[in-house]
C-alpha cells in the first residue's frame, strides 16, 4: 500500500466514490483459498492493512508518537463487510479509505476493494472506531480530525452519540 495507483479504472471508480485516499492493495499467496479466490478473512485483515497505512501515510508522525505517549489503543468496534464478487489470483487490486462521520466519541469510514484494471467491485466495508486509554473511550484529538478533513477536502462533521441500536441482521427484535 502506498504505491501510486495511476489511472487505472479502479482507482476512477474509487475517485468517482468519493475516496480521496486510494492505495494499491497488495495480496499474497496466502491471501487466496483452496476454492481459487481472495479469502473472506484475508479481505478483512487487507481493509485493517488499509487502515493502518491512512494513518502511517497521511495522519503524520505525530499521530503514532502521541498513541505511545498516551497510550491508546484504536478499537474497531464494529466492522460490517459486504463482498460484492470474488478476487481471484492474479489480478490486482485498489482500496479506498475515507471518514464518513462521528457520532459521540465514535469515528465512522467506510472502505471499499476493487479490481485495479476494470472497477470491478470486490467488498466494502464500513468500520466504526474508537479511542481508548486506560480501558476508557475517550474524546479523538482535535488535531487528528483537523488533519482528516485536509485529507478529505472537507471537516467530518461530529454529531451527538444516537440512541443505542439492536445489534444483529436487519429486522432483529430485543430480546425480551
Amino acid at each position: 500500500m502506498g504505491v501510486s495507483v495511476g489511472d487505472t479504472a479502479g482507482a476512477r471508480v474509487l475517485d468517482a466514490d468519493g475516496y480521496r485516499a486510494v492505495d494499491r492493495v497488495r495480496t499474497g499467496t496466502d491471501d487466496f483459498d483452496t476454492q481459487g479466490h481472495l479469502n473472506n478473512a484475508a479481505t478483512v485483515r487487507l481493509f485493517n492493512d488499509m487502515r493502518v497505512a491512512y494513518v502511517r501515510g497521511r495522519i503524520g508522525a505525530w499521530w503514532p508518537e502521541a498513541i505511545r505517549a498516551n497510550a491508546f489503543v484504536i478499537a474497531a468496534r464494529e466492522l460490517h463487510v459486504l463482498y460484492e464478487s470474488e478476487g481471484l489470483p492474479g489480478e490486482e487490486f485498489v482500496g479506498g479509505m475515507k471518514y464518513v462521520g462521528r457520532e459521540g466519541k465514535a469515528a465512522v469510514l467506510e472502505q471499499r476493494i476493487v479490481e485495479a484494471a476494470t472497477g470491478r467491485p470486490i467488498a466494502r466495508a464500513w468500520v466504526v472506531q474508537l479511542l481508548v486509554q486506560s480501558g476508557n473511550v475517550v474524546e479523538w484529538p482535535a488535531r487528528y480530525f483537523e488533519r482528516v478533513a485536509e485529507i478529505e477536502g472537507a471537516a467530518i462533521p461530529a454529531r451527538p452519540r444516537g440512541a443505542a441500536q439492536v445489534w444483529g441482521p436487519p429486522g432483529r427484535t430485543a430480546p425480551g
